[in-house]
């Protein structure tokens, strides 16, 4: 089930964003994500409209927009590879006429994922989602 997030998930949330940040960003020292994590909870969730994905009661993933940005799509480390990144994603274009989103280039499968995105066509775009790399 996606819903909208509440307070109370924010603390499970920064957990996933963390968690999955580090195995995802192995090229950025541990400590960057860990200083970044008070910001994440206090600042940034907050301020986005953050959707929760639940199964069994429990938080596995999120997906975080700003406007017409997707600023954090994350899913707990335990759980991935079993298409629930592409549900969240669903959600979210649903949501907006055009998404835009950036991603490290050293996150190989982030690259890989948001390319597949970038292609689908809407009825009114050729293109549903604009994704950046950044270095």
């Amino acid at each position: 089930m996606i819903r909208c997030a509440v307070a109370s998930d924010i603390p499970s949330l920064v957990d996933i964003w963390l968690r999955a940040s580090r195995q995802a960003h192995g090229f950025i020292p541990a400590e960057f994500w860990a200083q970044r994590a008070e910001a994440m909870a206090q600042h940034y969730l907050p301020g986005a409209e953050t959707y929760v994905l639940e199964v069994g009661g429990r938080a596995i993933g999120f997906a975080a927009l700003q406007g017409d940005h997707l600023e954090a799509l994350f899913i707990d480390p335990e759980v991935q590879s079993f298409g629930h990144g592409t549900h969240l994603m669903a959600h979210a274009m649903a949501r907006r006429e055009r998404i835009t989103l950036c991603v490290y280039s050293r996150n190989v499968r982030a690259v890989s994922f948001t390319a597949g995105w970038a292609s689908r066509p809407s009825k009114s775009a050729p293109s549903r989602s604009a994704a950046k790399t950044r270095p």
